[in-house]
This record gives structure tokens, sequence and C-alpha cells, in this order.
């Protein structure tokens, strides 16, 4: 489906099987609906944000649920908008719940179950039927919002599976006694919390120190939390670093693994860790399997740069695959040069000759292989390939061709 708009938005108008929907006007991001909810007995305005490739897939999404969408709605997809190109998150759909500023206390503290009971009853079977999601469901709430929260966590049912809180209030006693009850029998779902607070926000510190200490010691194997007091934001400013670092952490093993030496690769575990690695991470994420082939990338490199010939050795015959789909002729030819480095034309020479297939007009494979038999001893080979390295070098304007021309001088 074409985008016309910066953030690729698609909102669709919700119609639940009892709830009536009205369409009002659209602002620039996309529209908004309202909804009429026979528990809440009022109007409610919802926001859906499918992933931009959602119509030409068969993929099930994670869902982020954000209460008062009304300001935080566009911090999911931003989140996702920037970052997906460089498969830093996966996509995952983004649902407004706007609410008035005047109604917000008495539906995330006073109504709080009849909320409860909307969010578990009303809308959140509706997403499930109606779109591609996942296991994977995400909250996200700021002050009030984030109090509720942990009212969620103490359900019976876990309805999220990660939950980010920013400066959260009405931690009271009962909601903590509530939750530590449903973490003692140690069968509540959940696996992630992140929630934050800024050092200004005195009245409620306390709060959150309890939450604290309650997750310290009663949250069981399985269940991440964080708690961060974020220096430089205040009350107003939580809301985004919180939904950035929730959403980085709860998603930490889905970009691909970089090792920055050969001892760090050795650390994680080699390649069987690695391999266990990615087979998690395919069938949490609904992803192949297979090592990524950034990793694979990148180990190679890693070895030519530390001049390892046996870890080098090793991964090219792990990655066969991966360096036979590579797409610039350079690489065969740095593969190559890395094995004559090391007294290995016959691998030399399988290599580049994969490389010619995929790029037949190359004068730096030609002249790679030249140099490869060479090393092999066997000149006329290395005299024809340096003279066919010349002819496409001259064609191309390859200012390598004088350094062909001097090797074949040479023979």
């Amino acid at each position: 489906m074409k985008r016309i708009i910066f953030l690729s938005i698609i909102i669709f108008t919700i119609v639940f099987d009892n709830i009536h929907a009205q369409k009002i006007k659209p602002d620039f991001l996309g529209e908004k609906h309202i909804v009429n909810s026979d528990i809440l007995k009022e109007k409610r305005e919802i926001s859906i944000y499918l992933p931009e490739n959602y119509q030409d897939t068969e993929t099930d999404y994670p869902v982020l649920y954000i209460l008062d969408g009304q300001r935080y709605f566009l911090n999911g997809i931003l989140y996702q908008n920037t970052l997906k190109w460089k498969e830093k998150t996966p996509d995952f759909i983004v649902i407004g719940i706007n609410t008035n500023n005047r109604k917000r206390r008495k539906l995330f503290f006073d109504d709080s179950k009849m909320f409860i009971d909307f969010l578990d009853k009303e809308l959140i079977p509706y997403v499930d039927r109606n779109y591609r999601t996942s296991s994977k469901r995400l909250f996200f709430g700021w002050e009030m919002a984030g109090g509720l929260a942990i009212e969620l966590l103490a359900q019976p049912q876990s309805m999220f599976s990660a939950y980010f809180i920013a400066s959260p209030t009405h931690i009271d006693t009962a909601r903590l006694d509530l939750l530590k009850k449903r973490l003692t029998q140690r069968d509540n779902a959940s696996e992630f919390i992140y929630f934050s607070i800024s050092p200004v926000e005195s009245w409620s510190i306390p709060s959150l120190e309890n939450l604290s200490k309650t997750l310290k010691e009663y949250a069981p194997e399985g269940l991440s939390w964080h708690y961060k007091i974020l220096d430089e934001e205040n009350h107003h400013s939580t809301p985004t670093k919180t939904i950035h670092e929730g959403l980085n952490k709860y998603f930490q093993d889905y970009p691909y693994i970089r090792f920055y030496s050969l001892k760090e690769f050795d650390d994680f575990g080699g390649i069987t860790a690695l391999k266990e690695h990615y087979k998690k991470r395919g069938e949490k994420y609904n992803l192949s399997t297979e090592i990524h082939k950034d990793t694979k990338h990148f180990l190679l490199v890693q070895s030519m740069n530390e001049d390892n010939y046996e870890s080098f050795g090793f991964f090219m015959q792990e990655f066969e695959d991966y360096y036979k789909s590579k797409r610039r002729d350079f690489w065969f030819n740095r593969y190559a040069q890395f094995y004559l480095k090391y007294q290995k034309p016959k691998e030399a020479i399988e290599i580049l000759t994969v490389g010619l297939d995929k790029f037949q007009n190359s004068s730096l494979i030609l002249g790679s292989l030249g140099d490869a038999y060479v090393k092999k001893g066997d000149k006329v080979k290395a005299k024809e390939y340096y003279k066919k390295a010349i002819d496409f070098a001259s064609k191309n304007g390859d200012k390598n061709i004088e350094v062909y021309e001097s090797k074949l001088k040479q023979i």
C-alpha cells in the first residue's frame, strides 16, 4: 500500500460488535474514531496504527497499547519508524486510547475496575479478532495511567506481556498488596516491567521505592524489571524517554549481534550459543532462525582484522551460503586475498570462481585469479587471467590497470 504521509500511518475504524463507531474529521496523521463503550457508557477516541507492510504480510504483530493516546500515540510509531530500517526493532501495531483530561482521575483510579473491564472484554478482544496480533501485548501509561498499570499487573489473568510506566502516581497500599499477592502465586505471565521517575517528583518517589522493594522480594523468575531515575527529566518529559528506553530494553534481543573482537565472540559462547540465540529470536519474533547476515559479515571482517586465519577459515565454512550471496566483487577479492596471504591458492580460486560467475566483467576478480594462479605455480592460467583483467580494466576505466600490466610483465 502506497504511503503519502511522512510517518506512513494507517488508521482503521474500530467498530465493536456491541459498540457503535462514528468517524470524525481526520487530522494530518490519519483518522481517529469515536466509539461508544457499553461498559464505560461513554464515547472513546481510539486510534490504530498498522505497520507499513501490514497488508503485504501474514505476520502476527506485537501490539503496544498507549493510554493517553492523545499525547503519546506518536511515540510508539516514531520509535519503530526511526529504528526498523536498520532492524533495531520489530514492527508492531500501536493502539492509542485517548482520554479526556478531566476524566483521567476517575477512570484510572476511582473507576479503574470498570476501565480494566473495558480493556479486557471490549478493546483487546476486538483488536485480536480483527488484526493479526502475536501473544506479545505491551502497555504504556504515564502518571495515573502508570498507577493503573500496577493494578493491571495484579489481575488474575495477565493482559500484557510488558509494561512501560512513566512517573506513576496513585500507587497506594491496596494496589501494592494486590500485586504482592499475585506475584506470590507465581502465575503471572507478565515478563517485563520498566518504570521511571525524575528526581524532582518527590511526591511519587516513596511509592516507587515501595514498588521496587515489592518486586525485589516477590518478582518470580522470568519477570525482568527495571527501575530508572531519569536525572535530567521532569514530570512531563519522562514519557518520551520511558517509551524509547523501555522498548529498547524489551526488544534488546531483536537487533542483530555484532562482536567487536573474537574474544567477545568466544565469551558469548561461540557458534553454539550464537545459533541458540538466533533460534530463540526467530521463534519469538516469527523470523528466520538463521544467524543474521550482518553478524556473519562482521565475524568474517573481525577475523581478517585480527589476522586470525583459523577463525576466518571456520567462519567461511560455517557461512558458505552467506559469502556466496555477496553483492560486491570487492568482498570476493578481499576474502581471496586473505587466503592468499596464508598461501591457500586453492581456497582463493574457489571463492573467486563463485565471484566470477556473478561478476563476469570484474577486472578486480580476474586480477585476483591471476594472483591465485601465480601462488599455485600455474603461470599459463595466471597470464590468461591478467590479460582478461587488463582488457576489462581498459573497457571499464579501472585505475588498477597498471597493476595488472605490471604483474603480467613479472611472470
